[in-house]
């Protein structure tokens, strides 16, 4: 009894192909956000250790005009965040990707506002916003290829079950 049977499964194997298996490896631009946060990280817990030391001292305000625990506290607070960013990264989870383009766009704005007002030429404003294009167009693309790109989303989505 060799009749066709329309209701019998395909014989072509459906299980996913051997590379979209294989562990996504991590994208360059991973990579330099985990050396710059790092980097950022460890002069971040050694200015906290220098503020400690001067309020320990008894200095009240610090020298950016604010208080010391203010200051104290937000250094705290970027140095946490950066480490936990550190952390979730290799882990490949939501937040160290989330947390990886907050530091992007921490370092992007900055150099966005001071590269456009800038007074080199003041009657011109198309050439600040040209200048503040070339400058912040290389975050922009880091940005792109650190979270949307095919291969960051490849990464991103191979999350381990640490999560």
């Amino acid at each position: 009894m060799n009749a066709h049977n329309p209701f019998a499964p395909p014989s072509a194997d459906l299980s996913p192909h051997p590379e979209s298996r294989a562990a996504a490896r991590k994208p360059y631009s991973v990579w330099v956000v985990q050396i710059i946060g790092g980097l950022i990280a460890t002069w971040c817990t050694l200015g906290l250790v220098l503020i400690t030391r001067l309020a320990v001292m008894g200095q009240r305000v610090s020298a950016f005009g604010m208080p010391i625990w203010l200051h104290l506290f937000l250094q705290a607070c970027l140095a946490v965040l950066l480490y936990v960013m550190l952390w979730h990264l290799p882990k490949r989870s939501r937040l160290g990707r989330n947390l990886g383009l907050g530091l992007i766009a921490f370092l992007a704005i900055p150099t966005g506002i001071v590269t456009y007002y800038t007074p080199s030429e003041p009657a011109r404003p198309a050439v600040s916003w040209l200048v503040t294009l070339l400058f912040v167009a290389p975050f922009v693309y880091w940005a792109f290829a650190f979270a949307y790109t095919n291969k960051a989303r490849r990464y991103f989505s191979a999350a381990t079950a640490n999560d």
